[in-house]
């Protein structure tokens, strides 16, 4: 097992990670750079910022490992819960989540049969959160107690058991798991 880090926004560097690797049993990109915020308050640039790193680097890390997968490969997305239930005005945000598991279900069918999944977190008290400032990591995480129905944030290692999971269960595909506490549900 190996681990690299690769910035899913820049395509040299996806092909250079693809290029280094003999094959891929496992495929999971989580990570991505955007901004969120209401139509009206931001740029263009900005609103298509999930799509260029989120949406888009998953979708190329997955088109450049293609060659590499193994006949019982699987594949997890990153989407995140915002997708069902939309936390604060963030359109571009909701909309990218929600196209994460339209594109994992239409690589499912595509692709078979090597299985793709798709993990939509809720809030996750993590690398992410961390570096934004104690206000408004502090103010996040009540709000999403009070709306989440387990009443606090997730975890990462929760969101790493969903993963392993969906790596590991062979007769999933096409599925998005939701561990976020319950937000979806309120």
């Amino acid at each position: 097992m190996s681990w690299r880090v690769v910035d899913t926004a820049d395509q040299e560097s996806l092909s250079a990670f693809f290029d280094a690797v003999d094959q891929v049993d496992h495929l999971f990109t989580p990570a991505a750079t955007y901004t969120t915020g209401p139509m009206r308050e931001l740029s263009d640039e900005e609103a298509q910022s999930p799509f260029t790193s989120k949406f888009w680097g998953q979708y190329h890390a997955v088109r450049l490992a293609l060659p590499k997968l193994t006949a019982d490969a699987s594949i997890v997305l990153m989407a995140g819960a915002a997708s069902v239930r939309p936390p604060a005005p963030a359109p571009a945000y909701v909309a990218c989540n929600a196209a994460i598991e339209g594109l994992g279900r239409g690589l499912a069918v595509e692709l078979a049969p090597v299985r793709v999944n798709v993990v939509s977190p809720g809030t996750i008290d993590g690398n992410l959160w961390r570096q934004r400032s104690d206000e408004v990591r502090e103010s996040a995480f009540a709000q999403y107690s009070r709306d989440a129905l387990l009443a606090r944030p997730g975890r990462e290692s929760e969101v790493a058991d969903a993963v392993m999971f969906l790596f590991t269960n062979t007769y999933m595909t096409g599925s998005t798991l939701y561990p976020d506490g319950g937000y979806a549900l309120r």
